[in-house]
């Protein structure tokens, strides 16, 4: 009789996995940054999202080779990264940061990874991350970060499938503010 319990157990604890719900550095089966991008790399190609937004204050220049080797797996796919160009270590790095980042864009631009590559700084206060698509379906991924993608394992922090609708189309309705406030960075002076 003990034995069936602990198996009912296990049975509901397994049920209940879901391998974009973890703490990567806890959780055996997702203790590499290669394993975990390819989870978060599969949920996205499930459903061949094409419009992609990382909202992330903390996302440095650094970070761009994350997200190819991320979602650069689907042709045509447009990505759209929102930051403070703020740097968890230094403060003081934001013009060099918007520097780097103009580098960066116009050399994924260059090498037509992506349909489109934007970077945007937001002019409003954020503190959580994302990686939401916006090709918003019943389904469409979301997922939050507890920490920026700069400190993924290294920091013991968790990554959470958001399930409900209605708090995506608020990620969405905060990436769009963050958009209108905010100004893009690219080395040629356009739009903004």
């Amino acid at each position: 009789m003990s034995s069936w319990k602990d198996r009912k157990k296990q049975l509901r604890a397994s049920l209940d996995f879901d391998p974009l719900t973890t703490i990567p550095m806890i959780e055996g089966g997702s203790c590499t940054l290669a394993t975990m991008q390819r989870r978060i790399r599969n949920e996205f190609d499930r459903l061949e999202c094409k419009r992609i937004t990382i909202i992330d204050q903390y996302f440095l220049p650094s970070d761009i080779d994350f997200i190819i080797h991320t979602f650069a797996s689907l042709q045509g796919r447009k990505i759209r990264i929102v930051t403070k160009l703020a740097d968890p270590n230094n403060g003081g790095q934001k013009q060099t940061h918007e520097s780097n980042f103009k580098k960066a864009v116009e050399e994924v631009e260059g090498k037509g990874i992506f349909s489109e590559f934007r970077v945007y700084k937001a002019n409003i206060p954020l503190h959580d991350r994302y990686f939401i698509s916006e090709d918003l379906s019943a389904n469409s991924p979301c997922l939050t970060l507890g920490t920026s993608i700069n400190m993924l394992f290294r920091n013991y922090s968790g990554i959470i499938k958001i399930e409900n609708n209605a708090f995506k189309r608020q990620i969405i309705k905060l990436a769009e503010l963050c958009v209108e406030s905010g100004n893009e960075i690219r080395e040629k002076d356009v739009g903004r």
